[in-house]
């Protein structure tokens, strides 16, 4: 259900209908109200339909949930909750939402959460499937696409 979810959400986000990504993310927040992707999109689409105020808001609840980490860490959890595997879906490099992530920090950025901008750019890369080796774990390129370190 979780990737019919996804799913549907890129299916209006390529469709440039905002509209239907903030019915969607709010029905998502019915059932998971602290549901960081589906904070994420809602705000994303806030912002595109020009509400800007309410996308802020939307946007500064995910970065309030969203846990603290260091570049390189990755999340663990011991049990695997709805939002979890929300959040392993759409960043899935199969999810087809790479641009709409890149899309979700370029708002998040221009409404000044610069830490949330970085954290969505790397999962729009990580949506590509742009990861680079680091010893014997993949890590989330921080910069542009191909760029090495």
């Amino acid at each position: 259900m979780i990737t019919a979810l996804i799913d549907l959400m890129g299916t209006y986000y390529q469709a440039g209908n905002p509209g239907q990504m903030a019915v969607l993310a709010r029905s998502i927040l019915a059932a998971i109200p602290d549901d960081i992707v589906a904070l994420q999109f809602l705000g994303l689409a806030l912002y595109q339909m020009g509400r800007r105020e309410s996308a802020r808001q939307a946007f500064a609840k995910a970065v309030a949930l969203t846990p603290r980490r260091r570049r390189g860490d990755r999340l663990v959890t011991t049990g695997e909750t709805a939002s979890t595997k929300l959040q392993r879906e759409a960043s899935a490099p199969a999810s087809g939402l790479s641009d709409a992530w890149r899309h979700i920090a370029h708002a998040m950025r221009a409404l000044g959460f610069r830490g949330g901008a970085t954290q969505a750019y790397e999962t729009s890369l990580a949506a590509r499937g742009l990861v680079l080796q680091a010893g014997s774990e993949a890590v989330p390129v921080a910069g542009v696409a191909g760029q090495t370190r």
